[in-house]
């Protein structure tokens, strides 16, 4: 098993970046704000990595740096399922792991042998790891990884208190709305794009991942929408807009929409925006109770009551500025 036995932090980092060779741009909004906390960090990314290519293509990868992981839901409770981990115990590029805001990819259960000996022997000793939520937290800990922190994703260090308190709480004339390709339920999407329309002066879409246009497609009322092109650019522009609400199941479009301050109801359709919600009170509906619930959530108002752990935030951003740290 390759271990790096003298590895400094002398304030510069490899990232792996989850956004490099990615279908889906809810990676590109994740990086985003990773990208930001680094320049507030005075920290210097010497490389990047992408996470969607098997360690042993990437080569001349120092061992010298720390890797922080950005912000995806990466974590599994079997690391040697996904193609780009199977094969990484010889491997520095995978070597003294720091995990930022990194979440688990769905609810399981027991971990594999496999599992455990990957996450003891790649993430760093001396680094203390975050997580986006709760659960993410307890499934490392049960296997022996104990200096790992609850900070939430990323993307919502900024929904302060005093953030939240700029949104907008009553419906505006238009909304912002996903669907997600890889998770499809046409009679509960249909159905929130139904009652969108019905609400709404203005429905834009937009399209996140790689086959949500394909998906969408097949919507009844699909020419009353207005199609927002696939790049975060277009999303941006959108968000530029007064008056808008975001309503979808991408979590991630959710929380950009939230940074710009627009009134936000994200459909949880996995475990990221339960977890999410339950830890930091983030405004989610879930997707199976969309019938009874949506056109009385949309029509009262809505509060972003957003309790980002703040001291846990700032744990994990200190011991960047801490330059000739032994990892």
């Amino acid at each position: 098993m390759y271990k790096s036995k003298q590895t400094k932090y002398d304030g510069k980092i490899i990232v792996y970046d989850t956004s490099l060779n990615s279908d889906n741009l809810g990676d590109e909004i994740i990086n985003y704000y990773c990208n930001n906390i680094f320049k507030e960090l005075g920290v210097q990314v010497e490389r990047r990595l992408p996470t969607h290519t098997k360690p042993e293509m990437i080569d001349g990868v120092s061992a010298t740096a720390p890797k922080v992981i950005t912000g995806t839901n990466i974590l599994s409770s079997k690391m040697e399922s996904p193609i780009l981990w199977d094969r990484v115990f010889e491997n520095s590029v995978v070597d003294n792991i720091v995990l930022m805001g990194n979440g688990w990819e769905s609810y399981s259960q027991n971990e594999t042998m496999y599992t455990r000996k990957f996450y003891s022997k790649m993430l760093s000793k001396k680094f203390t790891h975050s997580v986006r939520d709760s659960y993410s937290q307890k499934k490392l800990k049960r296997m022996g990884v104990e200096n790992v922190i609850n900070t939430a994703c990323p993307t919502t260090w900024n929904l302060t208190k005093e953030f939240c308190k700029q949104i907008p709480t009553k419906k505006g004339k238009k909304v912002i709305t996903t669907i997600t390709d890889y998770s499809k339920d046409m009679e509960n999407d249909w159905y929130m794009l139904d009652i969108l329309l019905s609400l709404y002066d203005e429905v834009y879409i937009w399209i996140q991942g790689e086959k949500d246009y394909e998906y969408l497609e097949k919507y009844h009322n699909l020419n009353k929408l207005r199609i927002v092109d696939r790049n975060l650019e277009s999303y941006n522009q959108i968000l530029g807009q007064e008056n808008l609400d975001y309503v979808g199941t991408r979590l991630h479009a959710g929380i950009h929409a939230l940074n710009y301050k627009h009134r936000t109801l994200i459909v949880s359709i996995d475990n990221r925006a339960r977890e999410m919600g339950n830890d930091i009170n983030l405004p989610i509906i879930e997707r199976k109770n969309l019938k009874e619930e949506l056109r009385d959530r949309l029509i009262n108002p809505i509060k972003a009551e957003i309790t980002i752990p703040i001291k846990n935030i700032e744990l994990w951003k200190k011991q960047f500025k801490e330059a000739s740290k032994d990892v």
